[in-house]
Parts: C-alpha cells; structure tokens; sequence
C-alpha cells in the first residue's frame, strides 16, 4: 500500500492540472461570451499550454515529464506579459516584447535541450531558468505599472515572485536529503506543477479582474458620453434648453434672489442667411455665435440653445449694467469673426430682465421674449431691458449693439 504521504505526492500534479484546466475553460468561455481585448489571446495560450504542461508532468514518467514539460512550464509568465504589452499598448512597459520573445525562445531551449541531455540531473538548470524566467517578468510587473490597474498587476507580480522559488527549494531538498535522480527529479516535477497551479489560478482571477475592469469603465465612459450628448446641443456644443433650464433652476436656488440676469437673444434676419447662403451658412453662423457666447462667460455663468437661433444666456450676480456690457462683447465678438467665415455682417437683438425672487425660469423667459421683441421693433441690433411683470412690461433701457447688418 502506498504510504499517504507518497499519494498525497502523486495527487498534487493531478490536482494542479484539474485546477488549471476547469481555470483554462473559464476563461475560455468568458472570452466567447465577450468581447476579447488585445492580448486575450496570448493569455489563453499560456494558459491552455501551462494546463498541457501539468498534465505531462503528472502522467509522464519523472524524466520524461521533466523533459516535455519543462518548457510548458515556462512559458505562462513571459506570454502572459506578452499579452499584456498588447492589453495596454500605451503604458511604458520596461523592456520589449522582442526581449521577451528572445528569453521565451532561449529559456524553452536550455530547458527542453538541457533535460533531454541531462535526463535527472537536469534539475539545477530547469530551475534557475524557472527562476529567471519568473523574477524578470515579476520585476517587469513591478516597475511598469501605475494608476487604476495596478494592483492586481503587482498582485499577479508577487505572485510570480512567490512560485519563482518553488522549484529551487525543491531541488535543494532534494539535494540536501540526499534523494536519488529519479526522485530528485520527481519531486521537482511536483513542486513546479503545483506552482504552475497556483500561478495560473492567480493569472485567471487577475485577468478577469483587468478585463472586467476595463469594460466597467468603458461602460461608465459610455454613459457619460450618452448624457453629454442628451445634455448639449448637437451643432453648437452649447446645452440645450431643458439641460440650460435644469442648470438655471440650480443656480437660482444658490444665489441670493434678485442677483441673477437672464439674456434671450437671436440672430437678426436669419432666415435670410439660409435663403441666400445655404442652410450650411446657417449652420457656421450658429456655431459661431455659441463660441462667441462661450468664451465671455464667467465659469458659474449657463448658456443654452433655446431653439432656432434663439440663445438664452443667465448671469449670476450680475446688474442690468454689466450684462448690457457682456451683450456688448459678445457682438463684437461675432462681427469681428465672421468675414474669415464667408459670413455676412451678423447682428443680435437681446432681451433683458433681472430674475425676481421667486420667479421661475419660464416666467423669466417670457419677460425676456417681450423684451427681445422690444429690441426687433426698435430696429434690431440692439439690447433692451425689462422691468415690471409680464401683463405690463416697462423697457427701462435700450442700447445699440454693434455695427448694423448690411
């Protein structure tokens, strides 16, 4: 009868490779399932070939299994930072892939050359390749990343750090208790199984953590994205009107009540600019005063598309003088950049009127639309201001704007 020891020995292999392998499969089945990123591939090779590996180890006899699977064994660390140079193409990786080609390429032929012509006395040397194969793609690991990734990178690094010596310990056991080649080399085999095991089960968790991470927020980004597009005005990048009126009701809530000026303006005679120019012209011309519009505002100031070339704009902490002013700049601004655009002389006509405490953005708006009126009837190109309530409006001010369209 076999001693327990002596099966708990030969089992180990066998318990690795059933670990490796049902890892293997779920891996390969969460690929199928997803979507596969750069490098997934060379991760389920050196998975796939490191569950080979075991699998020889455990059913080969000790030379023979030492022998073929040598080089299996190997392999997974430097495929595996192989497929991560391609997972993360950007990030400055330490070393090159070429280099890890060549110490792939070398590491597999001393191993597989070195245990055919050693045959068991080939221990030593198949575990200072295992060492030096698995402390450079530790340190690799280390010293090459940063940010959101990193630790189950570093985690899959100590890993590596870990099983390194697996083999070596081994094979100085053997050596300091006097085993024979043939068990030397066993227990060799079974130690650099078992180390397989446990590296490639750390390998799967890690690369399901990475990937579903990076889908994660590939998925956050997405949305973000989504609400951005919902959220803003698709020709003039500005946001359009329920984002501009969600944003004013929050800025009324902030500031004192009385302090904020609300600003309704369009483009005058636009409907010409289309006729004549081109629904294309049209569109420059939007464009154009939105950044007009942007770049005079103050960061807590909102801006919006409120329909056609109707634009809104709310200045908080802000009096009927300055925001006169801020029209002013902003018409300016859009006269002296439309000749570059093949544009026509542009005008606005703005209306004008302090927000009343307790007033809501609608009522403010429609005071501001017979403002606006206001200004078209006294000849456009120009600012008006309203006081009083919406039944008996009182335009308190007017001032010209600018040049006159020609």
């Amino acid at each position: 009868i076999m001693p327990p020891t002596a099966a708990l020995a030969t089992d180990l292999p066998l318990f690795g490779t059933a670990a490796l392998a049902a890892a293997s499969l779920s891996l390969t089945a969460f690929g199928l399932r997803r979507r596969c990123y750069a490098g997934w591939a060379w991760w389920l090779a050196a998975m796939w070939l490191t569950t080979l590996g075991s699998a020889l180890a455990a059913l080969l006899p000790a030379p023979w299994g030492l022998c073929l699977s040598a080089p299996l064994l190997l392999q997974w660390p430097l495929l595996t930072l192989l497929g991560l140079r391609r997972f993360q193409p950007r990030r400055a990786w330490p070393g090159h892939a070429a280099l890890d080609v060549g110490l792939l390429g070398l590491a597999c032929t001393v191993a597989l050359a070195g245990g055919l012509a050693l045959g068991a006395d080939s221990i030593w040397l198949l575990a200072a390749c295992g060492l030096l194969v698995h402390l450079y793609v530790a340190v690799v690991l280390f010293m090459g990343h940063a940010g959101h990734e990193a630790t189950p990178v570093q985690g899959l690094g100590a890993t590596l750090a870990l099983v390194a010596f697996a083999p070596a310990m081994a094979a100085l056991a053997a050596d300091l208790l006097g085993a024979s080649p043939h068990h030397a080399s066993a227990l060799l085999l079974q130690a650099r199984s078992v180390a397989a095991a446990l590296g490639g089960i750390v390998l799967a968790f890690v690369l399901l953590t990475l990937v579903c991470e990076r889908s994660e927020r590939q998925l956050r980004d997405s949305r973000r994205r989504l609400r951005q597009l919902a959220n803003l005005d698709a020709l003039t990048q500005v946001p359009n009107r329920r984002h501009f009126n969600e944003l004013a009701v929050q800025a009324l809530q902030q500031d004192a009540p009385g302090s904020a000026m609300l600003l309704l303006f369009d483009v005058d005679h636009f409907k010409q600019i289309n006729d004549h120019l081109g629904h294309a012209a049209g569109d420059r011309a939007l464009c154009l005063v939105s950044r007009s519009v942007l770049e005079h505002l103050r960061t807590p100031d909102v801006a919006g598309r409120h329909g056609g070339d109707e634009f809104v704009l709310l200045l908080r902490q802000t009096s009927t003088h300055d925001a006169m002013g801020v029209a002013a700049r902003i018409v300016a601004e859009v006269q002296r950049r439309a000749q570059p655009l093949q544009l026509p002389a542009l005008s606005l006509s703005f209306g004008l009127v302090q927000v009343g405490a307790g007033e809501t953005v609608d009522a403010a708006l429609r005071r501001a639309d017979q403002a606006l009126y206001e200004a078209k009837r006294q000849g456009r190109s120009r600012a008006v201001a309203a006081l009083g309530d919406e039944a008996q409006p009182v335009f308190s001010q007017s001032r010209p704007l600018g040049l006159l369209p020609c």
